[in-house]
C-alpha cells in the first residue's frame, strides 16, 4: 500500500486563508450535511467553513491527482486531528472528494518534545503498523525532512505543481 502523510495547514490551506471568518453560515452547515450525508454541526461551524472556503482548491485537486495517480490513501498527519473525534478530518475531506481515499484514523496521538519530533513519532508508528510499501510525508515543517530525508516533500503555502510532481516520483519509486 503506499500512503501520503497529509498535513493541512501550510498544504491544503494556505497560511493567509481567513475567507471562513466572514462567511459562516449555518445553512451551509446544513446543506453540507445533506449533500455528504455526514453530520457537519457536530464539527463545529469554524472547521467546517475553514475547510469549505479555505482549502486552496487547485491544491486539492494536486492532491487527488497524486492519489490518483499512484493508488495512494490518506493518512493524517496533522495537528487537526482530535483525540476526541479520529473521524473529523475524513468527514471533512469528504467536502472536497477525498474521503473515500482515507486509509486509517491514525488516532494514535504521540508526545513529543515539539510538533515536529511529535509527527515524526506518529509518522514512524504507522510506518510500524500498517503494512505501507512506499509513502510520501507532505507538510510545511521542513524540519520533517530530517527524519524522513528521501519520502518528504515541503510545500511552501500550498501544494505546487512541482510538489505535485515530486510526491508522485517518490511514491513510484521501485523499493
Amino acid at each position: 500500500m503506499k500512503v501520503v502523510f497529509l498535513d493541512i495547514d501550510g498544504v491544503l490551506q494556505p497560511y493567509d486563508a481567513d475567507n471562513w471568518f466572514a462567511l459562516l453560515d449555518k445553512k451551509m452547515i446544513n446543506n453540507l450535511s445533506k449533500k455528504f450525508n455526514v453530520d457537519y454541526s457536530k464539527y463545529g461551524i469554524n472547521s467546517v467553513s475553514s475547510v469549505y472556503y479555505d482549502w486552496d482548491e487547485q491544491a486539492v485537486l494536486r492532491l487527488k491527482y497524486i492519489l490518483d495517480e499512484t493508488g495512494s490513501k490518506i493518512i493524517m498527519s496533522s495537528d487537526w486531528r482530535s483525540k476526541d473525534n479520529v473521524y473529523k478530518l475524513r468527514d471533512l475531506l469528504k467536502m472536497h472528494y477525498l474521503g473515500d481515499y482515507w486509509y486509517s484514523d491514525n488516532a494514535i496521538l504521540k508526545v513529543g518534545n515539539n510538533p515536529v519530533e511529535r509527527r515524526a513519532l506518529e509518522i514512524k508508528d504507522s510506518l510500524n503498523k500498517y503494512s505501507i510499501d512506499n509513502y510520501v510525508v507532505l507538510d510545511d515543517m521542513w524540519e520533517i525532512k530530517n527524519y524522513f530525508p528521501n519520502n518528504t516533500v515541503i510545500t511552501y503555502n500550498s501544494i505546487s505543481i512541482d510538489n505535485m510532481n515530486e510526491c508522485i516520483k517518490i511514491l513510484k519509486r521501485k523499493k
